[in-house]
C-alpha cells in the first residue's frame, strides 16, 4: 500500500472519532421509552446442584406442629407376658349343654341292700282265738312283698336272714301268747303271759329269729286266750327283716 492511501485511512478514522465524541458531549432531551417486548419462552431446567453439607439438629417439635396421622406400620415383636392379674368375679351360669354320651356299665352292686320284707297286721273282732291255733289277723296295715299269708295268718320267709317279730295284745282277762316258728305245726320259741280279771290290759312281746327260706312265724294262745281286737283296743302282729344272709 502507498503512503497516500495510508494517510487517507488515518484521516477518515480521526474524523469518525471526532464526530462520535462530539455526539456524546452534546446534550439533548431524553427520548420516551419504547413498549416492552413479549416475554421470551422459559429456558430449560438447569442441572441439579451438588448435595449440601448436613445441617445441625433442630429443636424438638411441639404438639401443635404434629402433622396428619401416617399409614399404620407393621406389628412389632410380641412382648413378654405380663403378671397374672387378680381373679375376676364369677360369671353367670351358662346355658345347659347337650346330653353326653352313654357311660360305661358300672360294677354290680350289692343286691341284698334292695331286699325288703316287713308286715304289720291287726286283729278284727271280739271273738277269742282258739287254743293252740294261729291267731287270726285280718286287717292289713303293711305287707311288703306280701310275705305275710293272710289265709293262714302266718309270716313265710322268702329271704333267709335275721328278723325281728313283736306283738301288742289287748286283753280283758288272763292271756298267754306263744311265738311259734317252723314248718307245719312248728315249735314254740317264747311265751308271754299276763293275769288280770275283768279289766283291760295291754301286753307286748318281741324276739329276734334267724329264718331259713320256707320257714314260718305266727302267734298262738293257750287256754288263757283273752285276746281282743276292736276300735280303741287293737291287737297287732308285726315283723321285718333286719339283715339278709350273705
Amino acid at each position: 500500500m502507498c503512503e497516500g492511501e495510508k494517510m487517507s485511512r488515518v484521516m477518515i478514522i480521526l474524523l469518525v472519532s471526532v464526530t462520535l465524541a462530539a455526539a456524546e458531549t452534546c446534550s439533548s432531551p431524553p427520548s420516551m421509552p419504547g413498549i416492552p417486548g413479549r416475554p421470551g419462552a422459559p429456558g430449560k431446567d438447569g442441572k441439579d446442584g451438588t448435595d449440601g453439607t448436613k445441617g445441625d439438629v433442630g429443636p424438638p417439635g411441639q404438639v401443635e406442629d404434629l402433622g396428619e396421622l401416617g399409614e399404620k406400620g407393621e406389628p412389632g415383636i410380641p412382648g413378654n407376658p405380663g403378671k397374672v392379674g387378680p381373679k375376676g368375679p364369677q360369671g353367670p351360669p351358662g346355658a345347659q349343654g347337650p346330653v353326653g354320651p352313654k357311660g360305661v356299665k358300672g360294677e354290680s352292686g350289692d343286691y341284698k341292700t334292695t331286699l325288703k320284707s316287713a308286715f304289720s297286721m291287726a286283729k278284727i273282732g271280739m271273738a277269742l282265738p282258739r287254743k293252740e291255733q294261729p291267731v287270726r289277723y285280718d286287717r292289713m296295715i303293711t305287707n311288703e312283698n306280701n310275705h305275710f299269708d293272710q289265709r293262714t295268718s302266718k309270716f313265710r320267709c322268702q329271704i333267709p336272714g335275721l328278723y325281728y317279730f313283736t306283738y301288742h295284745a289287748t286283753s280283758k282277762g288272763n292271756l298267754c301268747v306263744n311265738i311259734m316258728k317252723g314248718v307245719a305245726k312248728g315249735e314254740k320259741v317264747v311265751t308271754f303271759c299276763d293275769y288280770v280279771h275283768m279289766i283291760f290290759q295291754a301286753t307286748t312281746g318281741g324276739v329276734v329269729l334267724h329264718l331259713k327260706a320256707g320257714e314260718a312265724v305266727w302267734l298262738e294262745t293257750t287256754d288263757k286266750n283273752s285276746l281282743l281286737g276292736a276300735s280303741g283296743s287293737d291287737s297287732i302282729f308285726s315283723g321285718f327283716l333286719l339283715f339278709p344272709d350273705p
